[in-house]
């Protein structure tokens, strides 16, 4: 009979039947699994199951191709640490609901794994100066996702030069950085490479249209590159909280 335990980050939970919740989990050694959690006598454990807590989980399964069963501890909560903060918890659900939309079943990721744990962390820490730097993170958390998946962003030097300096734009097909002078009559083509990424200062440009430059970047080759590769070159959406996530910062 098939079993294990593991570090476990909840991506979510969901309702099945009467008595029980069906968990989507990212694990530290075993990669996503769904497994099934009786709640029927203990309705408090819906606390311990929200998107982004740190648990110990335990599998069993009969056979290994069953979704299986789940009991799970928590060991730390994260939704109540930033109840109030509203861009904080949808950058929590964007990353959950990324998590569960990019990755396959049951193939371990443990350095997306420690990645999620991470920004999780800088999520909850106590900024005196009440600032929206842990976006940045967001994003170069998306960027290491797609790294780790099999799209890695190469943004140290221009494609076309060699050079390391006055980088300004992406290439949509090879992910490379580009500098003004070697992206010539093709720029309006290119994706705008941010400066927290290792681009250059644009004039007129702020942190929050930075941003937003950095989630394009990530949006495109996550809908473009991963997405259509695993879903046969259909076109799929990003999911719902990650929208919401972006309409969000360009309200700010």
């Amino acid at each position: 009979m098939p079993e294990w335990n593991d570090l476990g980050i909840v991506l979510s939970a969901k309702k099945y039947g009467e008595k029980g919740l069906v968990i989507n989990i990212l694990t530290e050694n075993h990669g996503r699994y769904l497994g099934w959690l009786n709640y029927y006598k203990n309705k408090s454990v819906l606390a311990d199951v929200q998107p982004g807590n740190l648990v110990n989980v335990f599998w069993k399964a009969r056979l290994i191709e069953q979704m299986g069963k789940f009991k799970i501890e928590l060991i730390s909560s994260v939704s109540g640490k930033i109840f109030d903060e509203k861009l904080k918890l949808q950058a929590l659900n964007s990353m959950c609901s990324v998590l569960e939309k990019v990755l396959p079943e049951r193939q371990s990721y443990s350095e997306i794994f420690n990645a999620s744990n991470a920004f999780i962390n800088l999520l909850t820490l106590q900024d005196q100066r009440k600032n929206d730097h842990w976006i940045e993170g967001y994003v170069k958390w998306e960027i290491g996702v797609l790294s780790s998946i099999g799209f890695s962003l190469d943004l140290n030097r221009c494609a076309v030069t060699g050079a390391q300096t006055n980088l300004y734009f992406v290439s949509p097909k090879t992910g490379k950085a580009v500098s003004k002078e070697g992206a010539g009559k093709h720029a309006p083509k290119l994706l705008l490479l941010p400066f927290f990424l290792g681009g250059e200062k644009v004039i007129g440009s702020n942190f929050y249209k930075e941003i937003l430059a950095g989630l394009n970047i990530t949006s495109y080759f996550f809908k473009n590159k991963l997405l259509l590769s695993i879903n046969t070159n259909k076109a799929i959406n990003l999911p719902e909280p990650r929208i919401r996530f972006v309409e969000l910062i360009e309200k700010l």
